[in-house]
């Protein structure tokens, strides 16, 4: 049986830990395998660090990793995924809604040959807001990047360590870790999960988190569809309009020709800025495009690991 790391990072969730602690390792210990608990503290100034603390005396399982001051999602899956040694990574979040007993499922799915399950609260216990912006972000992220999950953003997942390992989180990159792994070529998965009410606190996300991610997600796109050729991009734009301000520019050289007046017209202008940005946008690409070959000169693409124990797709 793989060895199993749960992270868990967390603020301000002082009366949701010691019930966690106690259905995660009832939960684990029907698995019969090794496993870890690393509990991740963001700068919680509730008193949970000292929950953490006495839950580590106690269980040698434990460990605890503590931020000075809150650093988000993201910093504190990272240093959790640093801390872990595990072969098989959960991450779940600590306020009690994710269901320690479903994590028989994730694993079950990974055991079919999946790199990376993302857990589907489809039967969602959260208010409405909540709820719905979540389910427009899903749609839109999906549609837009192909990776067909119901849930991308869902904290309650299953790894194999070559993910994590390859997968750089970073800013709030965590809501596309799916998306992420997917690129990279790992087979990414989804399994129905039982979620409940938030029993203690309240939630630590409001609008602007939704809309940060789609600026999150646009920077994903970027990376995954284009960081290997950015003048696709760059030239795609530029090209337009370039295009587009040649077009005005000739439009205006004919009403010059029937004798019209065409220095004080704004749309003279606009053709001229519209010249110049598409051939900025070209220049643009050519760097990228020169920045991305010196960085990826000498890189080797190795076959994947294990393929014989992880079945085909």
């Amino acid at each position: 049986m793989k060895r199993i790391s749960v992270v868990i990072p967390l603020f301000n969730e002082k009366r949701s830990l010691i019930g966690l602690y106690a259905e995660l390792s009832e939960e684990l210990g029907r698995h019969n395998a090794e496993f870890e608990i690393v509990f991740v503290d963001d700068g919680s100034n509730d008193g949970s660090s000292e929950i953490l603390k006495s839950i580590a005396k106690e269980d040698a399982r434990v460990s605890v990793i503590q931020f000075r001051r809150n650093f988000g999602k993201s910093a504190a899956l990272s240093a959790g995924f640093q801390k872990s040694t595990g072969e098989v990574i959960v991450t779940m979040d600590a306020d009690l809604q994710d269901k320690p007993g479903q994590l028989g499922k994730l694993l079950g799915r990974l055991d079919e040959g999946y790199d990376l399950v993302s857990g589907w609260k489809r039967d969602r216990k959260d208010p409405v807001t909540k709820r719905w912006p979540s389910r427009i972000f899903n749609r839109v992220t999906s549609w837009l990047t192909g990776v067909d999950l119901n849930d991308i953003n869902s904290g309650f997942k299953a790894y194999r360590r070559e993910v994590i390992e390859e997968i750089r989180v970073y800013g709030e990159m965590h809501r596309y870790i799916p998306v992420l792994a997917s690129f990279q070529g790992f087979r990414v998965g989804e399994v129905v999960v039982e979620h409940r009410a938030r029993r203690h606190g309240h939630s630590k996300y409001g609008v602007s988190r939704f809309v940060g991610g789609f600026f999150d997600l646009f920077t994903v796109m970027m990376l995954s569809r284009f960081g290997s050729k950015p003048l696709h991009v760059f030239g795609m734009l530029g090209l337009v309009a370039f295009l587009a301000g040649c077009a005005i520019e000739a439009y205006l050289i004919v009403a010059w020709v029937l004798g019209q007046s065409i220095g004080d017209r704004p749309l003279f202008f606009l053709g001229i800025v519209l010249l110049i940005l598409g051939v900025q946008f070209v220049f643009f690409g050519f760097l990228a495009e020169m920045i991305t070959f010196s960085a990826r000169k000498g890189e080797t693409y190795s076959p994947q690991k294990n393929v014989s124990s992880r079945g085909n797709d």
